[in-house]
Parts: structure tokens; sequence; C-alpha cells
């Protein structure tokens, strides 16, 4: 289960920015999650208030965006988003050319562009007193 560690690497971050900057408490997270990241949301969240305890983040509310997958076709050239639902993703070939059918030309003559990424959008915390 790579959300545990994930959660974890994000806890970490987090935690090292809010104390340079004296926080008290980590009070939100806005995380990114490409569709391509293969993390679900779900568990992540999960994951995310495990490794958040005992932390400047316990009890921090986790808001997740979804960032859209991309394409882009060798064939006609379209570049944009497509929809992973629509194919069964695994694991092990996310980072395979030709998995992904165009949806202009239909070719699967395709690279995936964007939407694999992970990263912390934005943090809210409580400042303490100097």
């Amino acid at each position: 289960m790579h959300e545990y560690s994930t959660a974890v690497g994000v806890i970490e971050t987090i935690t090292a920015v809010a104390k340079e900057h004296n926080a008290t408490r980590i009070k939100k997270v806005e995380l990114v999650v490409g569709d391509f990241s293969m993390l679900n949301t779900e568990q992540l969240k999960f994951a995310f208030e495990i490794a958040a305890e005992g932390t400047l983040a316990e009890k921090a509310d986790l808001i997740i965006e979804a960032q859209k997958g991309e394409i882009d076709c060798k064939d006609c050239g379209y570049k944009g988003s497509v929809d992973a639902k629509k194919k069964d993703v695994d694991h092990f070939v996310v980072d395979l050319v030709n998995i992904f059918e165009c949806p202009k030309c239909k070719s699967n003559n395709t690279k995936i562009s964007g939407g694999r990424d992970i990263y912390v959008k934005n943090i809210e915390v409580e400042l303490g007193t100097k």
C-alpha cells in the first residue's frame, strides 16, 4: 500500500514547513493527486489520518484535488485529457506508451504526458507567538 508511504512523506514535508514558520498546528492540507499517480484517494485519506497522529497535522482537514490524466498522440498531434476510468490502468503499465486511445483519431500511438503528479498545493496553519 503505497498510500501510507505517500501520506508519511506528505506529513514529513508539511510538518517541516510548519515548524519553519513557528506553527503550532496544521489545520488544513490541500493535495493535488494525478489520475495516473496510482493512488486511491480514500486509502490516502485514511493513511493520512494514521500518519498524522501525534504530529502538528493531527486532525487536519485533508482536501484532495484531482489532476486529470493527459496524453500526447503521436499520430494526429492531440494533446489533452483522457478518461483513465475507461481503461483499467495497472500500476506496472502506467509508464508505458500506447496504453490509451486518442479521443480524436482513436490511435493507440500515445504517450502519457500529465496526471502522474502528487504535490502539496497549500497548507493552513495556526501560528505560535514568539
